[in-house]
């Protein structure tokens, strides 16, 4: 199995020469910097910018620019997944320690007997987490059923997946299944180049990288950009169709009201779970 996965990085990805690599910050910044190459997007949210991170939730799906205009956020992506038939949420999602979203509430996902016998992975996967830990703000990306670290309280956390980096958890969390060399479940398109949403730590920096239909890429490519920037961690949100972003922009001309939605037809897809920077 261990082989499969090695010829599938080694063959299904490319070599990304990317501007990015190990990509420089502005030590002490307070503002949101945005790196771009070619549609491959990196956006630097600073510790020292003092920005009030959290999800966002809605009882039916919206448009991610709804939620940007609602808010007045300085920057708002999609996160979590959901089932569109039935608009109910396929990852948790906790706000101010109150979990707001569960999983097993959702009856096409519990009682889906494809994936009845794989439940537990499917529960555990990766989620994004904010912390307080003795009144520091504190990030971390983990499992769902991971402990907290020690004298640390959960505030938020969102969950998606898979984990990215350091740790390409496509199977463990049964994005993907193999028999053999054969690929038998492949959920989320993992080894073909699609629309991306991640987001990752570093210091406890926040970067959120989005890969547009203009630059689309595989988890594995995903996973080596992450790799890239010198990420402590990284995991993957909501991605292909469900990809979107709403940008104010305003330290930065260049990019301000960056709007990008990525679904085929060009026209936004109504999500149900959001992260919200402000």
């Amino acid at each position: 199995m261990k082989k499969f996965f090695a010829l599938m990085l080694i063959f299904g990805s490319v070599i990304l020469l990317s501007a990015f690599k190990c990509a420089p910050v502005c030590t002490g910044c307070k503002n949101i910097e945005v790196f771009d190459e070619n549609g491959l997007y990196v956006f630097h949210i600073p510790a020292a910018g003092k920005y009030v991170i959290r999800p966002y939730i809605s009882e039916k799906l919206v448009f991610n620019s709804d939620v940007y205009k609602k808010t007045g956020a300085e920057l708002v992506i999609n996160a979590g997944y959901f089932d569109p038939k039935n608009q109910q949420t396929s990852s948790f999602v906790t706000i101010d320690g109150v979990e707001v979203l569960n999983p097993e509430t959702n009856k096409n996902l519990t009682e889906n007997k494809n994936i009845s016998s794989h439940m537990r992975q499917v529960l555990n996967r990766t989620e994004f987490r904010l912390m307080d830990c003795n009144g520091q703000t504190r990030y971390d990306i983990a499992s769902h059923k991971a402990r907290l670290p020690f004298r640390c309280e959960l505030v938020h956390s969102i969950q998606a997946g898979p984990l990215l980096y350091p740790d390409l958890r496509l199977e463990a969390e049964y994005f993907v299944a193999t028999k053999g060399t054969k690929v038998t479940r492949n959920s989320i398109s993992a080894f073909e180049k699609c629309a991306r949403t991640a987001i990752g730590i570093k210091d406890n920096d926040v970067f959120i990288i989005i890969a547009t239909n203009k630059h689309p890429l595989t988890l594995p490519e995903l996973a080596d950009v992450c790799r890239d920037l010198c990420l402590d961690k990284a995991m993957n949100f909501d991605g292909g169709g469900s990809t979107s972003v709403d940008f104010r922009g305003t330290q930065n001309q260049k990019f301000k009201n960056l709007h990008i939605v990525s679904d085929s037809n060009k026209n936004a897809r109504k999500l149900k779970s959001f992260l919200v920077v402000k």
